[in-house]
């Protein structure tokens, strides 16, 4: 049984501890993409995919974790992930939805978040910038991407319920709260405006509740009531440090840009530099939206280089991403082939050092060994099966915790209907029964769409086997999104340091890969399930695709290899 599971058996690791099953007053309702989790004792109403709901409706409190996944595997055809179980388990655990001795307190303490307990990682302490930066020295104008360009438009988005409104620290709530008592501002200084998050550490973290969608600040004429009547220096430091994502880098500062935010996402606006420099100077921050970046930098498994070796790799590639001389996958495998190169430098380098005595060969990193349950999965030396395999666990995930995170179930819906387009185009597995559920609901799509256009004979582009009518795609037989997007989306990811989040950043850069292939899908007009840019610039930062990247075998012996992000792109 693999580790994560042995948490739910017995101690003596011989006999299965049976499975929690729901929590009294919460039930399943529905079937298929239709089922839902309704609690009525928290109030809370959880849309479930497929095969969630399949998962959910075994939880009877008598199956053992190896009895659910050969039950669940029969129902479905097709045999589940032990890991996908143990997220999906840790989901209803946060919202409080499994009959559990903590379950039942959160009920008793009458709590309406429960899915919030993974943000206690961003209750982090509060660092001043200037804990960043040598004594008496000045914050310099920001490393940016090339072409980044930012002017707000108070679109609000970032103010949206889609999004986690916070952390807030508790002098910046109690600031807020003051400053419109002080005003006689009612609605502005009601405590209820925030909900406490769980945390272990002493000062207390909050989030800004939504109301109606959207932040209980933001006015009817969408403008934020904290900034217009406190002024801009009230704001939270979240709120006011937005769409920028600044990081410490070893020779300076580098500043990355959210393209959750439209104007960033279209590469509309001023140079940001001067904004970014005056905001970041000006706050305290939490530390995870301030972050630091290390004097050695680990490329792979047992692969490091020093920092000027990776940001010489980082410099080309934000060049070569952004001159738009070469079309986008190749510049990105361009970028992805120079990496591979490094990695190859540095592991001779290592290999002429073992040969130098046996001394240093004791303080090698060596490469995580492979588990048992991969191996026997997938014949690692083929490109096209480890990324058959990647991709099909990215859309079970994403199945699996749809309606159960706190901030954009959609989003999710969405990456695990590219998952399976993009899964079918790379082959290996078109016959797995999610990937012909996805093509028939595509082909019932294009069907009532090519009814209601009333053209006789479409012409078509073909997808794997599956051709969609040129008349339900735009004028040009474009992507989702245009390449200026997906050019942005990976030179921001960079200039922010996603792929440091991982356990290496090679891994790091095959989630970009993956993640860009969804906005590479052809539009299909009128699907509701077609990726967006505002969906890959919320999973990049979501700390579960960290996870489920890191935990994959076939991602820690393969994420370096350029076969398989071209695989994954190319298809």
């Amino acid at each position: 049984m693999p580790r994560r599971l042995q948490s739910l058996s017995a101690a003596d690791g011989k006999s299965s501890l049976p499975l929690p099953g729901l929590r009294p007053g919460v039930v399943l309702l529905g079937e298929g993409d239709d089922a839902e989790l309704r609690d009525v004792q928290l109030g809370q109403v959880v849309k479930l995919g497929e095969v969630a709901s399949v998962i959910v409706g075994l939880l009877d409190g008598t199956r053992d974790a190896e009895r659910l996944l050969a039950d669940a595997a029969g129902v479905l055809g097709e045999e589940l992930n032990p890991l996908g179980l143990v997220e999906l388990l840790q989901a209803l655990d946060r919202r409080a939805l499994l009959d559990t001795p903590r379950a039942r307190m959160v009920v008793a303490q009458g709590l309406v978040r429960a899915d919030i307990a993974a943000l206690q990682r961003l209750a982090s302490r509060r660092k001043l910038i200037s804990e960043y930066v040598p004594d008496g020295a000045d914050v310099e104008l920001p490393n940016m991407a090339p072409d980044s360009a930012f002017a707000c438009q108070s679109c609000n988005r970032c103010c949206s319920e889609d999004h986690l409104l916070g952390p807030v620290t508790r002098e910046e709530r109690d600031r807020i709260l003051l400053g419109f008592a002080e005003k006689a501002d009612e609605r502005g200084a009601d405590p209820s405006n925030f909900v406490p998050l769980p945390t272990a550490s002493s000062d207390p973290v909050y989030l800004l509740r939504p109301r109606d969608g959207s932040c209980s600040y933001l006015g009817r004429d969408g403008l934020c009531r904290v900034h217009k009547i406190l002024g801009e220096e009230a704001k939270p430091s979240v709120c006011r440090l937005f769409p920028f994502r600044a990081v410490k880098v070893p020779d300076g500062w580098d500043a990355g840009m959210s393209l959750l935010c439209p104007t960033v996402a279209g590469g509309e606006g001023p140079d940001p530099r001067p904004e970014a420099r005056r905001t970041v100077r000006a706050l305290q921050v939490i530390t995870p939206h301030l972050r630091q970046v290390p004097d050695t930098v680990l490329l792979t498994d047992g692969i490091t280089v020093p920092w000027a070796v990776y940001r010489a790799w980082e410099t080309e590639a934000q060049q070569t991403l952004s001159d738009g001389k070469q079309e986008l996958v190749t510049a990105w495998m361009a970028c992805i082939d120079a990496f591979e190169e490094m990695v190859e430098t540095a592991r001779a380098e290592i290999d002429d050092d073992l040969s130098l005595g046996p001394d240093l060969q004791e303080t090698t990193a060596e490469t995580p060994p492979l588990t048992d349950e991969i191996e026997a999965t997938v014949e690692l030396s083929d490109p096209g099966a480890a990324a058959d395999l990647l991709l099909r666990d990215l859309a079970l995930w994403s199945e699996l915790l749809v309606g159960l995170e706190a901030a954009d179930p959609m989003a999710l819906r969405r990456f695990r209907s590219g998952m399976l387009r993009v899964r079918e185009r790379v082959g290996i597995r078109r016959d797995a029964a999610p990937v012909l559920a996805e093509m028939a609901r595509l082909h019932a799509r294009q069907t009532r769409s090519f009814a209601a256009s009333g053209v006789s004979e479409p012409g078509a582009v073909t997808h794997g086997d599956f051709a969609v009518p040129t008349d339900l795609l735009p004028d040009e037989v474009v992507r989702t999104q245009g390449e200026g997007a997906q050019r942005r989306f990976l030179s921001q990811a960079l200039a922010e340091k996603r792929a440091f989040d991982y356990g290496t950043v090679a891994r790091g850069l095959l989630a970009l890969t993956v993640l860009v292939s969804a906005l590479r899908l052809d539009r299909i007009d009128g699907d509701e399930h077609q990726p967006r840019v505002s969906d890959v610039a919320y999973l990049v930062n979501h700390p579960q695709l960290t996870d489920i990247m890191d935990t994959r075998a076939v991602v820690r012996s393969r994420s370096a290899e350029p076969a398989v992000h071209a695989l994954i792109l190319r298809s």
